[in-house]
């Protein structure tokens, strides 16, 4: 069977972070942008402590993120690929792999920022609009729709909660220090590995399959 690599989005291959932090902002209608601490404290929490932090409704999370996509496709132009990213997803598909994405952006967001990239032919399907709490049901709903086997995959993300929704399914997953949480937070939740930098993803994935 195909060994395959499920990629998360926002923060593992596109940095996005400080944009979805100015869009967080404006539909909080906060009078004060937030201060290089306070984004650094964001880093080190769960979603729903930085709601409970920022006196957030839980329901009022799900219409936020709908929102947020709408407001994200008007400047997904900003939004750069961090650096070495292009050439670990080109080497992954070179050497055999198969590669999907299952984020909560939007699949119109994430193609448009693939095509001008020159990623997208690198990509079997792009799952996206994957709710906030949802992940680990779209990751069985990917794995039953394109017959993979959980052993055979490793997803590849940047936040606790798809070290969780991987652990849920049974799969492996790497955690990245670049993207929206902190290495140290993703560390207590003991993921496969943690990779420092996009190069450190091909020795981890080659290492493990080997």
């Amino acid at each position: 069977m195909k060994k395959t690599i499920i990629f998360d989005f926002d923060g593992t291959i596109a940095d996005s972070f400080t944009i979805v932090v100015s869009i967080i902002q404006e539909m909080m209608h906060r009078s004060q942008k937030l201060t290089p601490e306070e984004i650094i404290g964001l880093k080190h929490m769960h979603l729903l402590e930085v709601a409970k932090k920022e006196h957030l409704p839980v329901w009022r999370i799900p219409f936020m993120v709908i929102r947020g996509r709408r407001m994200m496709n008007s400047r997904i132009g900003e939004v750069r690929l961090f650096d070495g990213m292009g050439i670990v997803i080109k080497e992954l598909y070179d050497s055999g792999y198969e590669l999907f994405i299952v984020s909560s952006n939007s699949s119109v967001n994430i193609e448009k920022f693939l095509q001008s990239n020159k990623l997208k032919q690198y990509f079997a399907k792009i799952y996206g609009g994957v709710g906030l709490f949802s992940k680990s049901r779209m990751l069985r709903k990917t794995l039953g729709a394109n017959k993979l086997s959980p052993d055979k995959c490793i997803y590849v993300g940047d936040e606790a909660r798809d070290v969780k929704a991987s652990k849920e399914v049974g799969m492996r997953c790497v955690s990245v220090g670049w993207g929206f949480n902190a290495a140290s937070l993703l560390c207590k939740l003991k993921p496969m590995a943690i990779a420092d930098r996009p190069e450190d993803l091909l020795e981890i994935i080659r290492a493990k399959d080997s």
